[in-house]
């Protein structure tokens, strides 16, 4: 008698009765069953004579079907013959793997910058006199490193102005930003000693970076999460909608501006979350109303794009139903997102082409649902062109959002991250358990969401200690970003403060030296390399120059309120007005709307005048028919330099007295 043979653990193909499956093999695809043909771990690999001849017993006529284990070799034959099994001839190798291999490419960034700029410091000290000689390799340097080696390289990392390539560093403000690099240093670390570091010289480490930022004068408190609630994005979106202070290429740009703020603040979604969303993550349908009436318009997203280490983690669904007699038509994701679908045709069923189409389909047979399949688009070629396969870059949005920001009035410009502040903090006033508002944002625990998100900004304390009801519409009044709102705040420099930046001694140090560069080439017009230090002079100067300007407009900016509220009570108390008609008057011929804006700004600045549903539709059709023929006009590209301004005043608004007053 012999023993069974142990099958082939790389054999997956062979799926004989004398095959061996495991339940780790199967991948959990069926429950792992004691009496099923695989060896059990306890069990020997050959059974006894005994234990065979009791196994024959109990197997019965009906089972003649099956194969007997003499006729086990032959099936495997069968099976081999039919399935070839692949050889582990691959050329894969996990030393090629990337150490830093599906992290995201601005962690990949943050790990090469302190990785080249301990290269960069190891070679500094190379140069100095008796170096020791371990700087002369930088990774045999942070072996050998020593806590006062490290806290060193802390402290020449904030002083540096320039890269290596002479690009002006953004420097150190906030002790988060030294946190941050000694983060991925103990990570570099990590990866070249192939060990920890001891908690003994963290913590020596630790003490000389307080040391540091207390040196520095570095700014310890964290950037305030100030929320943004609907609110504050409907007044935002019609200034986005309505300005011509800011112009694209196309109208289509303002539309998805748009979508892209009602996205954000309705699934409270990353920015590159809502910036990788494509037609695929999209699924349209109408849904069957349990309260009767008509199909509701239902809008599902899925987008892909979540923060995770390993891949792609357990997606979100966020359903969208249709609210009729919802909020502005500015703030409907369905309006905006309509606009799109119909304006590029995406839908696939060919008469589908306007929302009185849409409004004509009914759910029939009983069912809950029929879809709105959507198709590839094409778009024909054209100038200016929409990449449809190009998503937005994160910093090109920034940029837009900041432009609106300034526009609208904030004092801060609007970043895409107060979504998930705002949001998150309905959500944990709500109905909405901590599990599932953990789920919805993508954490872990709630201890991400305390840290980070909580606000901390209270209001209410006075009316809890007295036993009154807090007043909740106060409170988000005064937590909220439009609390700092302020079209008047200046967005450019007067010519006053131009001047006064040309004042500045290092800008005047910088423009001798290129005054003087200027007479050397004059005097030698052939010498190249002082030609180049010429040019890249004047390359610093104008940096200069524009870096002056920008912190110059910034603190005007920042004093703005404290300087206009003096303004405004000195007017109310002695009865004076202000006198900005000239200014208007250049302003309203220099921005004014072109019809096609007109139109679209009439029809979704509208609000329901009467309760009947065939009138709603009507309303909301129209801002999309609206939209759909805003989205191919060229609005003429982005505009260049100030604005015009009127001829009388450089300077604050001039006060008049009463007397003056008509």
């Amino acid at each position: 008698m012999h023993c069974r043979r142990r099958p082939n653990v790389n054999n997956h193909g062979v799926t004989s009765e004398s095959s061996c499956t495991s339940p780790i093999d199967t991948d959990n695809d069926r429950p792992f069953e004691p009496d099923s043909s695989g060896t059990d771990l306890t069990e020997p690999e050959c059974s006894s004579p005994a234990a065979r001849k009791i196994n024959r017993k109990k197997s019965s006529p009906s089972t003649g079907t099956q194969p007997s284990e003499a006729d086990s070799p032959g099936v495997e034959r069968i099976h081999r013959a039919r399935y070839q099994v692949p050889d582990d001839d691959t050329d894969e190798d996990l030393a090629q793997v990337p150490e830093d291999y599906g992290r995201s490419n601005d962690t990949k960034k943050l790990k090469h910058r302190l990785k080249e700029r301990w290269a960069w410091f190891c070679q500094v000290k190379a140069r100095e006199p008796s170096a020791d000689l371990k700087w002369g390799n930088a990774e045999d340097a942070l072996r050998e490193a020593s806590p006062n080696d490290m806290h060193r390289f802390l402290n020449w990392c904030l002083k540096l102005e320039y890269s290596p390539d002479g690009r002006r560093q953004k420097g150190y403000k906030k002790a988060s930003a030294l946190d941050a690099d000694w983060k991925y240093f103990r990570i570099y670390y990590t990866r070249v000693t192939k060990h920890e570091m001891s908690k003994e010289m963290g913590e020596a480490v630790r003490t000389g970076m307080r040391y540091l930022i207390d040196k520095r004068g570095l700014d310890k408190q964290p950037r305030a999460n100030v929320p943004v609630y609907i609110e504050d994005m409907v007044p935002f979106n019609e200034t986005i909608l309505s300005t011509r202070e800011k112009r694209f290429y196309l109208g289509f740009q303002r539309i998805i501006l748009c979508l892209y703020n009602t996205i954000g603040l309705f699934t409270i979604n990353r920015k590159h979350a809502i910036l990788d969303l494509q037609f695929k993550h999209l699924q349209l349908s109408l849904q069957q109303d349990p309260h009767g009436g008509p199909p509701v318009l239902t809008i599902e997203f899925q987008p892909e794009f979540v923060k995770s280490v390993l891949g792609m983690s357990k997606l979100n669904t966020f359903t969208l139903p249709e609210v009729v007699y919802g909020v502005s038509l500015v703030f409907s994701p369905h309006v905006l997102l309509l606009i799109i679908l119909f304006y590029v045709q995406a839908f696939e069923a060919p008469h589908l082409t306007s929302m009185e189409d849409l409004r004509r389909l009914l759910i029939e047979g009983g069912r809950q649902e029929m879809p709105l399949p959507l198709k590839k688009v094409q778009v024909i070629d054209g100038q200016p062109c929409i990449l449809w396969e190009t998503p937005m870059s994160g910093s090109a949005l920034d940029a837009q959002l900041r432009t609106f920001s300034e526009i609208h009035g904030f004092l801060n410009h609007f970043f895409s991250h107060q979504f998930r502040y705002g949001g998150g903090d309905l959500l944990d006033k709500s109905f909405v358990s901590e599990a599932q508002r953990n789920v919805i944002m993508n954490h872990a625990t709630s201890s991400t969401f305390i840290k980070h998100y909580r606000p901390r900004r209270h209001t209410g304390l006075q009316e809890i200690m007295c036993g009154l009801n807090p007043d909740e519409e106060f409170s988000r009044a005064v937590t909220r970003m439009s609390r700092w709102i302020d079209r008047r705040r200046p967005r450019y420099l007067s010519d006053s403060d131009r001047a006064s930046v040309e004042k500045d001694p290092e800008l005047q140090s910088a423009m001798r030296w290129q005054y003087e560069l200027e007479s050397q080439c004059g005097d030698r017009p052939h010498d190249p390399a002082l030609r180049a230090m010429l040019e890249d002079q004047k390359r610093q100067v104008h940096n200069l120059r524009r870096r002056l300007q920008d912190k110059r407009r910034k603190e005007i900016r920042r004093d703005f309120s404290r300087k206009q509220a003096v303004t405004d009570i000195e007017r109310q108390l002695t009865g004076g007005a202000v006198s900005d008609d000239p200014a208007r008057e250049v302003l309203r011929k220099e921005f004014a709307m072109p019809s096609e804006q007109i139109l679209l700004v009439e029809t979704f600045f509208t609000w329901p005048i009467t309760d009947s549903l065939e009138d709603e539709w009507t309303r909301r059709n129209k801002a999309v028919a609206a939209g759909i023929k805003y989205c191919g006009f060229q609005e003429g590209g982005p505009l260049r330099g100030r604005p015009k301004r009127s001829a009388r005043c450089d300077n604050d608004d001039v006060v008049l007295s009463p007397s003056t007053r008509k």
